[in-house]
């Protein structure tokens, strides 16, 4: 509910404020007597001790060789309430049934996701969102937040998030979950369908192009991972056929089929990001990198020194690197060549940990993989954004729902 919902909330008087904050620190203070108990659970796990040594290694080197930030900053930013989320929801779950009230509550977000995001869709401007942030602006442009893109050329539903990418975000990867429940026959049909409706219109709403490409890839991969070769070349040519049909008879699926496909132009109608900018941003980070290519500039350094309120928006598009649009440039240019490899190797363990166990659970490691697969896609065509927190707490569900199934077969 935290990561659908509340990521603008704050709370006044309460230290930290935000509630998406505050969620998992009264989570674990719920926890406190049986917290000995979790946390040598979690150090039994083999994956989560190997994939957490990694991103605590990661984020100490990156604390304490930054003079941007303060340390316990960055600790509490990357660990606290980024990739410790893998243990939260690691120590909720139980068992691959505990989907079920996740599903439920889901579902309730995404109606109130889709109510407030028709409401941005017809009025042009996310007056939540303006509400949610009265008083601050876009730094960059000096306009409200929920007003941000009313005047675009490519207009973005924000429903409840500051960014229409986190909100295309969530939806993919809720889309995954039920998804999934539907072929466990954990959820009822007018259940599945209100979910996918309304994860559809948010995917296809943020007008993203990268949560377009990543939700594609991830039902694939979910449907490659799970079921047998026969069943999904027949599904494809269908939905080929269908693509095809769409495109030549649908005015807005050729909008947006043209839109995904200026990815490819330079100076295109839709506006946004192409893959010539990507190159000349992968171009300017090398070369403000040069001398410091094995540890980076230091975490903070982008916003510090190149996309700072105080420099001018000319002066800013100068610098070649625009909005720092993949997690490898920005990993390149603040963590350096170390910090990549380590972010690398975290994914690839995570992988190969659902390839291992495949053979005796198809369904959750299909889950797993998809849920990477859009995690993926996602944070190297746009950078990471608010994917994270939302991310470690599905890894962290079907890890342990793997888990306890090794462990009912022990016995």
């Amino acid at each position: 509910m935290g990561t659908m919902t509340l990521t603008l909330v704050s709370v006044p008087v309460i230290p930290l404020h935000k509630a998406n904050l505050l969620l998992p620190i009264f989570f674990v203070l719920s926890e406190w007597k049986s917290l000995t108990l979790h946390i040598k659970k979690i150090l039994s796990t083999r994956i989560l001790r190997i994939t957490l040594t990694i991103v605590f290694l990661s984020t100490i080197i990156c604390a304490f060789t930054t003079t941007y930030m303060k340390p316990w900053i960055v600790i509490q930013g990357e660990l606290i309430f980024k990739y410790f989320a893998i243990c939260y929801a690691f120590m909720a779950v139980k068992n691959k049934r505990s989907i079920k009230p996740i599903l439920k509550i889901s579902l309730y977000c995404l109606i109130a996701l889709s109510f407030f995001g028709i409401l941005n869709y017809i009025d042009r401007s996310a007056e939540l969102v303006n509400e949610l942030t009265k008083g601050k602006t876009n730094w960059v442009y000096d306009v409200e937040f929920g007003d941000f893109y009313s005047g675009k050329a490519r207009f973005r539903v924000q429903s409840m998030f500051k960014s229409p990418f986190d909100y295309g975000y969530i939806c993919a990867a809720i889309l995954m979950l039920h998804i999934h429940a539907w072929y466990q026959r954990l959820e009822s049909k007018r259940a599945f369908v209100t979910a996918v409706a309304c994860c559809a219109f948010g995917i296809l709403t943020c007008s993203c192009r990268i949560v377009w490409a990543c939700t594609l890839l991830s039902v694939i991969c979910y449907y490659m991972w799970c079921f047998r070769l026969g069943r999904n070349i027949t599904l494809g040519i269908v939905a080929l056929f269908f693509s095809i049909l769409s495109y030549n008879f649908i005015p807005a699926v050729e909008e947006k089929v043209n839109t995904f496909t200026d990815i490819f132009v330079e100076y295109s109608e839709s506006g946004g990001s192409s893959i010539a900018m990507r190159s000349r941003q992968f171009a300017m980070t090398l070369y403000y990198v040069e001398g410091d290519e094995l540890l980076g500039k230091g975490k903070g350094y982008f916003t510090s020194e190149i996309w700072n309120p105080n420099v001018g928006q000319k002066q800013r598009r100068e610098t070649g690197l625009q909005g720092m649009e993949s997690v490898i440039l920005g990993y390149i240019l603040e963590r350096g060549y170390f910090g990549l490899t380590l972010w690398i190797t975290f994914n690839l363990i995570i992988f190969l940990y659902f390839r291992k166990h495949k053979q005796k659970n198809k369904m959750l490691t299909g889950l797993g993989v998809s849920i990477l697969s859009l995690y993926l896609v996602f944070t190297i065509g746009t950078g990471e954004l608010g994917s994270v927190y939302p991310t470690m707490l599905l890894f962290g569900f079907v890890i342990k729902a793997v888990e306890s199934g090794k462990t009912i077969r022990r016995i």
